[in-house]
């Protein structure tokens, strides 16, 4: 398993002192299936949502890792290390989302749920909210594992796609979850 220690210190969840200490100090990376790619065709992301999808319950199928909004710790934009001739840069490149441990959740099951959830998508099969940020074209997912949870990392291909995503996880993350009561309906 290989650490990322150094990346993970730029990663702010708000879990707050020893939590986010604990997350962020001790990340090992799982492996990535890699078998989502932005340059699929929709048959293809329908074969493997086929794929993917056998015994993932319907709700992770039609919200993806969102279904675990409860375990969100926090999400951030994700930097992509680049260099100029001496000069090292970062570009944004997607989002990172903290899922705090729960029982029975792997980081190679958050993978699968995301991969299910953004193939089907991408096949026609299923349409995502306006806020989804794992509806954004030319997405693939990667999930890393820390002390006290895991990092989904949602990378896209340019800076635009970078900040609709991450505009649609600050959308995703803030709206009311579960019904609707009268103290949601008042503010």
């Amino acid at each position: 398993m290989k650490t990322h220690a150094s990346h993970f210190s730029r990663i702010v969840f708000g879990l707050g002192g020893a939590g986010l200490a604990a997350l962020l100090a001790t990340g090992c990376a799982t492996e990535s299936t890699g078998v989502l790619t932005a340059s699929m065709t929709p048959e293809q992301y329908a074969q493997l949502s086929d794929q993917q999808c056998t015994g993932v319950p319907a709700k992770e199928q039609e919200q993806g890792i969102l279904a675990y909004r409860d375990a969100i710790s926090g999400a951030q934009t994700l930097k992509e290390p680049y260099q100029i001739g001496k000069m090292k840069l970062t570009r944004d490149s997607g989002v990172q989302i903290g899922v705090r441990a729960q029982p029975n959740l792997t980081g190679p099951w958050l993978e699968r749920v995301a991969t299910c959830h953004m193939a089907l998508a991408r096949s026609g099969r299923l349409t995502p909210s306006a806020s989804d940020p794992f509806a954004v074209a030319g997405g693939t997912v990667h999930v890393e594992e820390a002390y006290t949870g895991y990092i989904v990392q949602l990378h896209v291909t340019d800076a635009d796609a970078a900040k609709e995503v991450m505009s649609r996880t600050s959308v995703a993350l803030t709206a009311p979850n579960g019904p609707v009561t009268a103290e949601h309906v008042a503010q």
